[in-house]
């Protein structure tokens, strides 16, 4: 039998020694930058989150102000898709997302009752305050006008009083007071599940003055229970504290959505598919969501086939390039 030839190269292939020797011959990959700079990114955002997590509160205060205001500019920055993208395929770095948007959600808690109970205590009034970090809340307001501005809110289609809805309001409803000053012949029916924050938010526009707690109604409820839909505006019943203890949904225009009811797309789905039941055909609904490194900080709506299988036509979705944080999903509840 002939002796096999072997490669010129000098080396049995066959052995497993060889192959090894092989493959250390090759110099490694040399990063490219955006790989680099995605891996800096996920160091930032570690970082960070290590420095939050360890600290008492997040009410706030010098420390807090400083780390939020650097993750808010981490992930308000320009960046490409890509980079985007290869960054949250880095092992871990989903995981942390989720860690991180609890947390956030929590500041803003803070930082909405801080102020909220600084104008109540110093008798100010809202344009006269300053938030001490980088905030979605001074931007969003203009952002949602202009979109909702061809709609049934606008001067020529919007019935009078025009009916609104601010779900999850906290105890700076900042949107909804904007609203207001917008819209002259609007009312907000404000909803949240936490009383505390409701209260706030009551003595708030009693502080703030003319019309404003007269154009607002409260209601403290969570919107998940399951409950059949009734119809005729707002019940009259109120519980201990004052509050509307049921919503009745069908004398609605617009419903908003804060960006934290739901806490990531199949929470948010299973709201607005509660909601679908409630309200009546044709009603928008306004929900916020986050797209590419902003889903750090606030979640996200993933647009998909499951909105129209729980009863809804998406209209637009719209995504900020400036500081603002959410972008903005308008959704119509579709006959059923």
């Amino acid at each position: 039998m002939d002796t096999p030839h072997l490669p010129a190269t000098g080396f049995n292939t066959s052995n497993p020694c060889h192959r090894q020797h092989q493959r250390n011959d090759t110099p490694p990959s040399t990063p490219n930058t955006m790989a680099s700079s995605a891996h800096q990114l996920a160091d930032e955002l570690r970082s960070i989150y290590h420095s939050l997590v360890v600290l008492p509160s997040l009410v706030p205060g010098e420390q807090v102000n400083r780390l939020l205001t650097r993750l808010v500019n981490l992930c308000t920055a320009p960046y490409s898709d890509d980079l985007a993208s290869y960054l949250l395929s880095i092992q871990g770095v989903d995981d942390l997302c989720k860690q991180l948007r609890p947390l956030c959600a929590t500041a803003e808690g803070e930082l909405e009752r801080h102020w909220a109970s600084r104008i109540i205590e110093e008798s100010t009034r809202l344009q006269s305050t300053h938030t001490p970090y980088p905030t979605p809340l001074r931007s969003k307001p203009p952002f949602k006008h202009q979109l909702t501005t061809p709609t049934p809110l606008s001067p020529t289609c919007r019935p009078t009083p025009c009916r609104l809805a601010f779900l999850g309001s906290g105890p700076l409803p900042l949107t909804s007071l904007c609203l207001l000053a917008r819209y002259p012949d609007a009312r907000v029916h404000n909803i949240d599940r936490d009383i505390d924050a409701l209260g706030v938010s009551r003595r708030l526009a009693e502080r703030l003055g003319g019309d404003v707690s007269g154009r607002m109604s409260w209601a403290c409820e969570d919107v998940a229970a399951d409950e059949s839909a009734r119809g005729g505006g707002v019940d009259k019943d109120k519980d201990k504290d004052g509050f509307l203890a049921k919503t009745d949904w069908r004398a609605f225009q617009v419903v908003f959505l804060a960006a934290l009811v739901g806490l990531d797309t199949q929470a948010k789905l299973a709201v607005l598919e509660m909601l679908a039941r409630k309200l009546e055909v044709g009603t928008l609904v306004v929900v916020r969501s986050a797209r590419g490194l902003r889903g750090v900080l606030y979640p996200v709506l993933e647009l998909s086939d499951d909105l129209a299988r729980i009863g809804y036509e998406v209209l637009v979705e719209v995504h900020p390039w400036t500081k603002v944080v959410n972008s903005i999903v308008i959704l119509r509840v579709k006959e059923r």
